[in-house]
């Protein structure tokens, strides 16, 4: 066996591991929900703690919910897994309440 030909072979294999996947649209709109869903969980982190009846609904605050909701949505599907993993991280990380 000839060292060029173990070489060769060597490098085959991490060209194809190089390549990334090619995702398809559902998984594209997957991830696009999905950071819809965590951008309004952190934006409705505030109501959390302020009483809804006393925290008022301005029309600044609700579009600023909703293109935080939308930015997270696309940066989501953009990068993908490593958008979401922090994300998915941090949420695991909060402590559960009984």
């Amino acid at each position: 066996m000839d060292s060029r030909s173990v070489f060769a072979g060597a490098e085959s294999m991490t060209s194809e591991e190089a390549q990334p996947k090619r995702r398809t649209l559902s998984d594209l709109v997957y991830a696009f929900l999905l950071g819809i869903a965590f951008g309004l969980v952190f934006a409705m982190l505030p109501a959390m703690f302020i009483s809804l009846s006393t925290l008022e609904w301005h029309v600044s605050y609700i579009v600023a919910l909703g293109l935080l909701s939308l930015l997270s949505g696309v940066a989501s599907a953009v990068f993908g897994k490593s958008f979401l993993k922090p994300l998915i991280w941090l949420i695991e990380s909060v402590p559960t309440v009984v």
